[in-house]
C-alpha cells in the first residue's frame, strides 16, 4: 500500500474514533461480558427447542445461579405464497415473531425487552414427505435466525443493562 493510500485510510478511520466507535466484540465489551451470564428459560414445542438451542449456542450454556434470565413467546404463522394453475399451493411462507425479555434475577426487574421478527419460505411438493422435511427445515431457518437477530440486540444493549 502506498503511503498516499495509507494517509487516506487513516483520515477515513478518524471520524469513526471521534464518534465514540468501538466493536461489538472487542476484548472487555458488554457483549462479551454478557455471554455465560444468562439463563434461557425452557419452552414447550418444537420451535421453541430450535430457538432456545440456538440461543445457547451462542450465549453458553449456563445453570441456574446465572445473574440474568432470557424468556421468550414465539409465534408462526404460515401463508401461501404461490398458488399454481390447478390451485395447488406450490410456496408457503413462513413468518415468526419472537417477544422476549432479560430480568435482572437478583432485583426480579425486567431489564430489557423487545421483539424480533423474521421470514422464510419453503416449497411444496406432491409428496407430503417431502414438503413436511421442507417444512421442518423452513421452521428451523426461521428460529435460527430469530435467535441469532435476539444476540444482535442483546450484544448491541449490553452496556446499557448489564451490571
Amino acid at each position: 500500500m502506498s503511503l498516499f493510500k495509507k494517509i487516506w485510510f487513516f483520515l477515513a478511520l478518524l471520524p469513526l474514533a471521534a464518534c465514540g466507535f468501538e466493536p461489538v466484540y472487542g476484548t472487555g465489551t458488554a457483549a462479551t461480558n454478557m455471554l455465560g451470564k444468562i439463563e434461557i428459560q425452557m419452552v414447550k414445542g418444537r420451535n421453541g427447542f430450535e430457538l432456545r438451542d440456538r440461543l445457547l449456542e451462542r450465549l453458553g450454556s449456563v445453570g441456574i445461579d446465572a445473574p440474568y434470565s432470557l424468556s421468550f413467546k414465539t409465534t408462526i404463522e404460515s401463508d401461501d405464497l404461490t398458488i399454481s394453475d390447478d390451485n395447488d399451493v406450490t410456496r408457503f411462507t413462513l413468518t415468526g415473531v419472537t417477544d422476549f425479555q432479560i430480568t435482572d434475577k437478583s432485583a426480579q426487574a425486567v431489564v430489557f425487552d423487545s421483539t424480533v421478527t423474521s421470514n422464510t419460505a419453503y416449497s411444496a411438493t406432491s409428496g407430503t414427505y417431502a414438503t413436511s422435511i421442507a417444512e421442518r427445515d423452513a421452521n428451523v431457518r426461521l428460529n435460527r435466525d430469530m435467535a441469532d437477530k435476539i444476540i444482535t440486540l442483546l450484544s448491541i444493549t449490553a452496556k446499557d443493562w448489564l451490571k
